[in-house]
C-alpha cells in the first residue's frame, strides 16, 4: 500500500503540484487498492500523533490542494489504484465509479454504452473523479450540464476516524434529511476521503454546430451570449472567449496552433460557441441564430467551423494553459463574476494595476457564458513582447515580492464587483489566506464548526481551505 520509489512514478511526482509552485516532503505515499484499505490506513493514522493526510487524485489541481508540506509529517494518500467502474445502469443513466477513475476513462466508458459524461477540460487524461468532486470542477460544458456536483447523486466516503459512509444512491430525488454529499463535494479533502461516486449520465449530443465569432469587446461578447440564449431557449452548449494576450501567448510557444487569419482580428474578443446541430433542422431558429451573429454592432466576423476547424480552435483554447506554464510564473486567478459586471471589473482592475506595474499585462480567457474568467497577470508581458525574453528567475523574484499584493488587489476588485475569488479550481493553499481575509466571520465560523465536528483531530488536509 506504500509506494516504492519506482512504483507508478518517482515519489517526487506526488510531492509537487502541476504548476510546480508548491513543493513538499511526504513522509510516505500510500496507494490503497480498495475502500477497506483506505479505512484501515486512516484508522491507523487517526491513532497516531502529529501525522496528517493529504488526499490526492490525478495531481492536476491548480491551487496546491493536493501537495504535502515540507515538514515530513504528512502522508500522501493517492487514490490512483481505486480506478474501477463498479456498475453502469443504462436505463437509469448512471454509473458508479471509484475515485481514481480518470475523466477520460469515464467519458470513454459512457460512450461505449451510448451515453455521455459531459464534464470536460484539458487535463482529462489524468484528472480523477475524486479530485473533480473534491474541488467541484467545472470546465467546458458547465452552461448546459453544470459543475461536478450537478452530476453527483451519491458518494462513498471514508471519514477521519476510518468509518465509511455508504451513500452511493442513484436517485434523482431523495428528500430524507441533510444532503450529506454536498458537504464533501468542494471540501478539498478536509472532511473525508471520497472513494467512489454515483454519477449521472446523459444522452450524447451526436453533432454540434461550432462557431468562431469575433466580437468588438467583452460587453459585445456578453450581449451575443444573451441573444443566443434567447433564440435557443438557453440551449447554448459552450461559450468560451480568448482575448488578444491569450492568443499571443500561444503564438509565442505554439505558433502552429494559431490560425493565420486570426492576425487581422487580434483586437477583437475571440469567442467559441457550440450549439446542437438540431437547430439546423429548424429554419426559424437557425435563421435567428444567423441574425444574432450577423449583428455587426456585436460581431466583426463569424464563421461556422468545419470538423477540422473545430478541432483546431479547441486545441488553441486548451493550449493557453500550457503556454502559460511555458511562459513562467504568473499571478493565477480563477474568478467568478455576474456576467453584467465583467466588463466593469476588467476595466477597473486593469487600469488600477497597470499604473503600478506597467510592464505587465493580463492573460484573460475562460468560460464567459458562466462568468468564470481565468484572469492571470504576467509581470513582464509587455517587455517580453518588445525586447526579448526576461530571465525566469527575474519573474520568480518579482512574484516573491509582489504576488500577495497583486492577488489582494485583484480579489478586492472581485468582491467589489460581487464575485468569488475561485470558480472551479478551489482554495487549496494558493488562496487560503485570501479566503480567510475575505469571508465573513459568520461563514468561517460555520465552516470551522463543521470541520471540527467531522475531523476533530484535524488530520485530513489540514493546511488547505481554512
Amino acid at each position: 500500500m506504500i509506494a516504492g520509489v519506482n512504483e507508478f512514478y518517482d515519489i517526487e511526482n506526488f510531492a509537487v503540484d502541476w504548476r510546480k509552485k508548491f513543493y513538499g516532503k511526504p513522509l510516505a505515499v500510500m496507494l490503497p487498492r480498495n475502500t477497506n484499505e483506505v479505512s484501515r490506513l486512516i484508522s491507523l493514522i487517526n491513532r497516531t500523533t502529529n501525522i496528517s493526510i493529504v488526499p490526492q487524485g490525478g495531481n492536476t489541481g491548480l491551487a496546491g490542494g493536493g501537495t504535502p508540506n515540507e515538514h515530513g509529517n504528512q502522508v500522501v494518500l493517492s487514490l490512483r489504484r481505486l480506478n474501477e467502474i463498479r456498475t453502469i445502469d443504462f436505463l437509469n443513466r448512471t454509473l458508479i465509479a471509484e475515485a481514481g477513475c480518470s475523466l477520460l476513462n469515464l467519458q470513454k466508458v459512457a460512450s461505449e454504452h451510448k451515453l455521455y459524461f459531459p464534464l470536460d477540460f484539458s487535463s482529462r487524461d489524468s484528472a480523477s473523479l475524486g479530485g473533480l468532486l473534491a474541488t467541484d470542477a467545472g470546465g467546458l460544458s458547465v452552461l448546459k450540464y453544470g459543475t461536478a456536483k450537478d452530476f453527483c447523486l451519491g458518494l462513498e466516503v471514508v471519514l477521519a476516524n476510518g468509518e465509511v459512509w455508504h451513500g452511493l444512491r442513484s436517485l434523482r430525488k431523495d428528500n430524507s434529511g441533510y444532503s450529506l454529499k454536498d458537504l464533501f463535494i468542494g471540501s478539498e479533502g478536509t472532511l473525508g476521503i471520497i472513494t467512489a461516486a454515483s454519477m449521472r449520465l446523459f444522452s450524447p449530443v451526436e453533432k454540434r454546430l461550432t462557431y468562431v465569432a469575433m466580437t468588438v469587446n467583452l460587453s459585445s461578447a456578453i450581449e451575443l451570449f444573451g441573444e443566443l440564449c434567447s433564440v435557443t431557449q438557453d440551449n447554448v452548449l459552450a461559450f468560451e472567449f480568448m482575448e488578444k494576450n491569450a492568443i499571443n501567448l500561444v503564438r509565442r510557444y505554439f505558433p502552429e496552433r494559431v490560425p493565420v487569419n486570426f492576425d487581422e482580428h487580434l483586437n477583437s474578443v475571440i469567442c467559441i460557441i457550440e450549439l446542437s446541430a438540431a437547430f439546423e433542422k429548424n429554419s426559424t431558429s437557425y435563421s435567428s441564430i444567423s441574425e444574432a451573429f450577423a449583428n455587426n454592432q456585436l460581431c466583426t466576423y463569424y464563421t461556422k467551423c468545419s470538423e477540422t476547424m473545430r478541432k483546431t480552435i479547441w486545441q488553441l483554447r486548451e493550449s493557453i494553459t500550457f503556454a502559460s506554464a511555458e511562459d513562467g510564473p504568473q499571478v493565477k486567478n480563477d474568478i467568478s463574476l455576474p456576467l453584467s459586471r465583467i466588463p466593469d471589473f476588467v476595466d477597473y482592475i486593469t487600469q488600477k494595476l497597470l499604473k503600478v506595474h506597467p510592464h505587465g499585462d493580463f492573460i484573460n480567457f475562460g468560460h464567459i457564458g458562466d462568468g468564470n474568467l481565468h484572469f492571470n497577470f504576467a509581470p513582464f508581458f509587455r517587455r517580453m513582447s518588445c525586447k526579448g525574453e526576461i530571465k525566469r528567475q527575474d519573474i520568480v523574484n518579482f512574484l516573491k515580492e509582489n504576488e500577495e499584493v497583486i492577488r489582494g488587489m485583484i480579489n478586492d476588485a472581485v468582491v467589489l464587483h460581487d464575485g468569488s475569488i475561485t470558480a472551479e479550481h478551489g482554495i487549496g493553499k494558493l488562496r487560503k489566506s485570501e479566503n480567510h481575509r475575505l469571508k465573513s466571520d459568520v461563514e468561517l465560523r460555520i465552516m470551522r464548526t463543521i470541520k471540527n465536528s467531522i475531523d476533530p483531530k484535524n488530520i485530513l488536509n489540514p493546511e488547505v481551505l481554512l
